[in-house]
């Protein structure tokens, strides 16, 4: 990938503050210009961001310059083709809440990831889907709707419901 014009963004600073970094780097994407190069600086390679920027028509590659920093730089493939975007994800049946917390009574493992740095939300849902009974659903207690994690679900075939309790707390059932 040929890195011209590299505008910098370091989501540390957001991370520290405890926000997800996902809407200033959709923000600034949309902002760049064709021969821009973005430069993502943070502690972790953003693996389902990477994935879903790929699906919208950019290449990106990752570089490691120092223990503990991950540099990815993005760029728009001017070749590619992107996915249209659904606004549906993969809630097609649009069931309710209830209905799949009822349908799943007493196969639900719970798990809680409000307390837990980012990507360790995103990680332990991955790990503990990964070792999900059959027949068996997810209830997820969340600060709010992962939007990393959203794209892994569809590529897995996992479908969700979300009920938000408050502006720092909701609940997300994954299943099949």
């Amino acid at each position: 990938m040929e890195r011209k014009a590299i505008v910098e963004l370091d989501v540390r600073p957001i991370l520290e503050q405890g926000v997800d970094p996902f809407d200033k780097i959709m923000e600034t994407l949309k902002a760049l210009k064709d021969e821009n190069t973005l430069l993502i600086i943070n502690t972790f390679e953003p693996v389902p961001l990477l994935n879903l920027l790929r699906k919208k028509g950019y290449t990106y590659e990752v570089e490691r310059p120092e223990a503990g920093i991950v540099h990815t730089y993005v760029k728009k493939d001017q070749g590619a083709l992107k996915e249209p975007e659904s606004e549906s994800d993969n809630n097609t049946e649009s069931p309710s809440f209830e209905d799949i917390e009822i349908r799943f009574a007493g196969r639900l493992h719970t798990v809680d990831v409000r307390d837990l740095e980012m990507p360790m939300p995103m990680v332990t849902i991955l790990q503990e889907l990964e070792q999900l009974s059959a027949g068996y659903a997810l209830y997820v207690h969340h600060k709010k709707l992962p939007q990393y994690l959203l794209p892994e679900l569809k590529d897995r075939n996992y479908k969700y419901v979300v009920k938000e309790i408050d502006e720092e707390n909701l609940k997300l059932i994954v299943f099949k």
